[in-house]
């Protein structure tokens, strides 16, 4: 019943308005909101065709939207309100359209009105051009920040290309500006994650600036990402001049030409769109007064709408011109690349007009028109430069240590080691500064079962460090979630131990001779002494005068020829000294190798080192081995197909699990506790033998990789930094640097033969001394036997002699005994 009753009034009061004025021809104009100084500065600028008013509608305090839609009609019809200027107000825009008062607005409206008629393009235009120019550059993935309701508009429109995945992110606005920061910074390294390089911002002007200024500290302002904003105005011009040093072009969608400059909208910035709209809105009403002021008074409303609806004139903001429905038709969308900083140099940003959407077209071909552009000859230059970036470390020598006195120190000047080191002279080569910083969780980076990555990688995705320098072995899996520049160095896998203890023994001076040695040489004394015996006893002395050698002098002097000592009788028979002379030699020759051989057992410290190498560990299980858990080392064991590398992995997984440890430094100490051996990098092992002399390293190396610096995927300053590590090798920087922290050894060298290596003297090696003794006992006995035949036949002649005197005698003393 109540819209009945206005609807009413509305009639009435249209026609006691329809009446004939005789006064001078005055527009009366209603401004909208707050938009009056606008519209009142460029009044007096630019002006109208014939006199004007200006009226602020205003409604103070309306109980509900019917109160104030009643506030408005009371006011356009007191006042006789010829046409409404200014943003879109919805009660102003349906009373206008009962009352057929041409409403001008400046914004957007949902609704379909007859009367009101929009300068500024719809928002689904605008998502149209946006949605048409991601099919036109054929995209699989786009980025889509939005900040209010208009985002959400735009996602529903990407999400109908089935063909490209959409990424949205939500900018929470708040006062807080740092927790602002950090949801966009985790946004931007979310979007990274997923391998995201185009974006689209739908966002403020201070939120675009965050978004950006958060990109760049995570190097994503530079190639392949492209970066895409909606400015309908230049309102972002300002925030461009902020990056001048951004060698990726921006793409503007925009009704004007980027940073256009004319009579009118010199003035500042962020109010340029506004002041085109207020303009254009202007331009549109002068170019209809001339039919409004030849009808009568009451009639130059309906007749300005008439010709609101045939028009068509260039603005500022591009040809104007109303379909059926009131909105804006048949104009132009432009692209504008932003390309920085004129020359670098400068304080004006250079674009370029790269193509632009057509509203009227149907086709794609024919509403998206790209221009042939030529770029600007620019030289690169490194993204980081001047800048400082945050570096990831993680403790581990000699990469990367605390120094003595870290405590009083502060930033960089806590930490030294090769790592150190590397990045100093990265960052003096490349110009730029770093902040060191370690690692939270203590690890180099493993992927987790929920798809996340922890350590320094998880670091680098996180977007908390922009680069990390360590020890971190470059392989497939790493190379899928983060990028890595040239090795710097190459790693091995080797095992590190204990060095045993040496064997300590009270008889060590036994070990030069074999025991079959020992035997051997005891059995060639008990017999030279008792062959000796026999020899002096049945042999021919020469000297009856000299002592005979009783059998305990026959042991007395072998045993003191053997230790070069003298004693009272020596032999005095040929055969006795045959054999002594082949004592004496048996004597010189065991002597000697006996004595040299101890030098070499008593000079070199003796090692029984039960692992010669990196499979005796599969063959036994007396000594545990591992490696630190979620390691690279671990997952070549894991993943290998080698079969004692498989069968290590089952010991170390199933058998024996305690036998991984958490961290390198418990691995070194259950190496330094004994009965364990430890998989890690040869580097790592290298600089722990140098510094420590109770560890040995046990070749032989396998699973050669390389040490790289890890950086975000995509980041364009990778190949920098890989041709900084190459002139560091070529200059022979690399080279010293590893001369600096892994000295020589000053350890003893285990590598060389140890005295468990010095072989004792086996039978084998002394068997011809024996040969030469056994001769001179053969020769000795020969001269023996031959000397006793030679007595008994010289005995037996010298005794036949004798009976035959003693016979001839007897005859003798026969012959006289019968003679007489």
């Amino acid at each position: 019943m109540e819209h009945r009753i206005f609807f009413l009034l509305l009639g009435v009061i249209v026609t006691f308005c329809d009446v004939t004025s005789e006064e001078t021809f005055r527009l009366k104009i209603g401004i909208v909101g707050t938009w009056t100084p606008v519209f009142d500065e460029l009044l007096r600028t630019i002006g109208l065709s014939h006199p004007w008013r200006i009226y602020n509608i205003t409604t103070a305090k309306p109980k509900s939207q019917y109160d104030k839609m009643l506030k408005v009609k009371d006011f356009l019809t007191d006042n006789q309100i010829d046409v409404i200027l200014g943003p879109y107000d919805d009660a102003t825009g349906i009373v206008a359209d009962k009352l057929r008062v041409p409403y001008i607005c400046t914004t957007g409206s949902k609704r379909n009105l007859n009367y009101t008629f929009q300068i500024l393009p719809p928002l689904e235009d605008f998502s149209q051009a946006i949605f048409d120019m991601t099919k036109s550059y054929q995209w699989d993935k786009v980025s889509l920040f939005y900040d209010d309701l208009r985002g959400v508009y735009i996602m529903e429109q990407l999400l109908t290309n089935h063909d490209m995945m959409v990424k949205s992110w939500h900018v929470k606005g708040g006062s807080d500006i740092k927790a602002v920061e950090k949801q966009v910074r985790d946004h931007l390294v979310r979007m990274r994650q997923a391998f995201v390089q185009k974006s689209i911002i739908f966002c403020s002007k201070e939120h675009t600036e965050i978004i950006l200024d958060q990109a760049r500290s995570l190097a994503m302002l530079s190639q392949p990402s492209e970066w895409f904003f909606y400015d309908p105005g230049d309102q972002l011009v300002p925030v461009f001049k902020n990056f001048p040093d951004v060698f990726v072009n921006f793409t503007v969608f925009g009704l004007m030409e980027f940073d256009s400059r004319n009579e009118i909208a010199s003035v500042d910035d962020s109010r340029r769109l506004n002041i085109s709209l207020a303009a254009d809105s202007l331009r549109l009403l002068n170019a209809t007064l001339p039919k409004a002021v030849e009808v009568q008074r009451n009639e130059a409303a309906f007749t300005i709408a008439e010709e609101l609806r045939k028009i068509r004139i260039p603005g500022y903001t591009g040809d104007i011109e109303f379909g059926p429905n009131g909105r804006r038709y048949n104009y132009t969308i432009k692209l504008s690349e932003i390309e920085g900083l004129d020359s670098l140099q400068g304080q004006d940003i250079s674009s370029t007009s790269v193509g632009v959407w057509r509203s009227h077209s149907n086709s794609l071909e024919d509403k998206i028109h790209f221009e042939e552009v030529k770029r600007l000859n620019r030289n690169y230059s490194f993204p980081l430069k001047g800048r400082t970036v945050s570096v990831v470390m993680i403790l581990e020598k000699p990469f990367t240590m605390q120094k003595r006195d870290y405590m009083q120190r502060l930033g960089n000047d806590r930490f030294e080691g090769f790592a150190v080191d590397l990045i100093t002279e990265v960052a003096k080569m490349l110009d730029f500064n770093f902040e060191i910083y370690l690692v939270h969780d203590g690890k180099f980076g493993t992927k987790k079962e929920n798809g996340e990555w922890n350590g320094m990688i998880g670091e680098l995705l996180a977007g908390n460090a922009t680069m990390l320098v360590a020890p971190l072995s470059i392989n497939s899996q790493r190379e899928e979630a983060v990028d890595f520049t040239k090795p710097f160095m190459t790693r091995y896998i080797s095992v590190l131990m204990r060095v045993p203890k040496s064997e300590q023994s009270y008889f060590e001076f036994l070990n030069p001779l074999h025991h079959n040695v020992w035997y051997c040489t005891f059995g060639a004394f008990m017999m030279v002494s008792v062959i000796l015996y026999f020899l002096e006893r049945f042999g021919i002395r020469q000297n009856k005068d000299y002592p005979t050698i009783s059998f305990r002098e026959s042991f007395w002097f072998v045993f003191g020829s053997l230790l070069q000592g003298n004693t009272d009788s020596s032999p005095s028979t040929l055969p006795g000294r045959i054999l002594t002379s082949a004592w004496w030699f048996f004597a010189l020759i065991l002597i000697s190798s006996y004595t040299a051989n101890l030098a070499a057992f008593l000079t070199v410290k003796k090692i029984n080192t039960p692992i010669k190498s990196v499979t005796d560990l599969a063959s036994q299980t007396k000594i545990k081995y591992g490696t630190v858990k979620s390691s690279g080392i671990m997952f070549f064991f894991k993943n290998t197909n080698i079969e004692h590398f498989a069968k290590m992995w089952a010991q170390m997984s199933e058998v024996d699990p305690s036998s991984m440890v958490d961290s390198t430094d418990e691995g070194f100490k259950k190496v330094k506790d004994g009965n364990y051996a430890f998989f890690w990098d040869t580097t790592v092992n290298k600089y722990k033998t140098i510094e420590d002399c109770q560890f040995m390293e046990i070749g032989p190396h396998f699973d050669p990789k390389g040490f790289g610096i890890g950086v975000p995927p995509g980041a364009i300053y990778r190949e920098d930094l890989s041709m900084a590590i190459l002139k560091l090798s070529d200059t022979g920087m690399l080279h010293q640097l590893e001369n600096k922290w892994w000295p020589s050894r000053s350890c003893p060298d285990l590598s060389k033969p140890s005295a468990d290596e010095t072989s004792e003297l086996s039978i084998d090696s002394v068997a011809g001394v024996f040969f030469i003794l056994l001769g001179g006992i053969a020769l000795a006995g020969i001269v023996c036997g031959f000397e006793h035949f030679a007595k008994v036949v010289k005995k037996a002649a010298k005794t036949n002699k004798v009976e035959k005197n003693v016979n001839g005698k007897n005859s003798e003393i026969k012959e006289r005994e019968s003679f007489l």
